[in-house]
């Protein structure tokens, strides 16, 4: 059976997991770089960060993963062989991977996930499932989270009720709302391959996550005038706050403080004329 991928000579809608991806915010980036003289660093610095850790998605010479980025947006597509189990882990795994390497330069991305027919090369991105996946992003995502939708949970479901303990539990998490999101702080544990014994492994975790938090923090002081904005980093420092009270909870300085989080009223005072 030969292994489906994305025909560039003879273009053709093929079964697929497909991710959209927004970089959160980055059109005020935009204005405000324009604005201050700062556009041309700006761009170069999007494209290397881009370019950079696009890389993460599709790993290697032999996948049939495609991307198509475009201004702050970026569309994956990987057709489905089989059942399309080891295609959906691999899109948890990569694009958890990409979503983590750009936090941890300060840009927070949100993004849909959906199982559909789909189509891209280098000039085209085209079908259903790029529809579905982009209305997840746009109006289910809300904050900087990926958001897989019911048809790809489905899928999920059927193959983690194969496993006693399924190899996709670490990889998502269930928000409030019900919805299932890429785990992307999941990433960390990825590195044990640089460490040279587990002492090591643990000090790289650390780090990274103390690098999450400070880049979280920078943001909430950013926009804290911007109630809109502000919630959705709200939402990512108790995500974050989460994730170290599962895997490291005796290491209190990596949590954020939850007087970043909440509205303090106070008395009007001087400074406010």
């Amino acid at each position: 059976m030969s292994v489906k991928k994305y025909d560039a000579e003879k273009p053709n809608l093929v079964n697929s997991i497909v991710c959209a991806i927004d970089i959160l915010g980055f059109s005020q980036m935009i204005v405000d770089s324009c604005r201050d003289g700062y556009g041309s660093n700006l761009l170069r610095e999007i494209n290397y960060l881009i370019n950079k850790n696009k890389q993460c998605i599709v790993p290697n010479k032999y996948s049939q993963g495609k991307i198509k980025v475009f201004t702050d947006n970026m569309v994956v597509g990987y057709p489905i062989d089989d059942d399309g189990e080891d295609e959906l882990n691999e899109i948890l795994e990569n694009v958890s991977e990409y979503q983590f390497n750009l936090s941890l330069e300060g840009l927070f991305v949100r993004g849909g996930i959906s199982i559909g027919e789909f189509y891209i090369n280098d000039d085209i991105v085209f079908g259903p499932a790029l529809l579905d996946a982009h209305n997840t992003e746009s109006t289910i995502a809300c904050y900087p989270r990926i958001v897989l939708d019911d048809k790809t949970v489905k899928r999920l479901k059927k193959y983690m009720d194969y496993y006693e303990i399924a190899p996709q539990h670490q990889l998502l998490f269930v928000d409030t709302d019900g919805q299932w999101f890429l785990n992307y702080l999941n990433t960390i544990f990825k590195f044990y391959r640089e460490c040279n014994n587990e002492y090591e492994f643990e000090r790289i975790q650390i780090e990274l996550l103390l690098r999450h938090k400070e880049k979280i923090e920078e943001m909430l002081k950013v926009y804290k005038a911007n109630i809109r904005v502000w919630d959705k980093y709200v939402w990512t420092a108790n995500y974050h706050n989460y994730f170290c009270d599962l895997h490291f909870p005796n290491e209190k300085h990596l949590k954020i403080s939850r007087k970043m989080l909440l509205s303090w009223p106070r008395e009007i005072s001087l400074k406010d004329f």
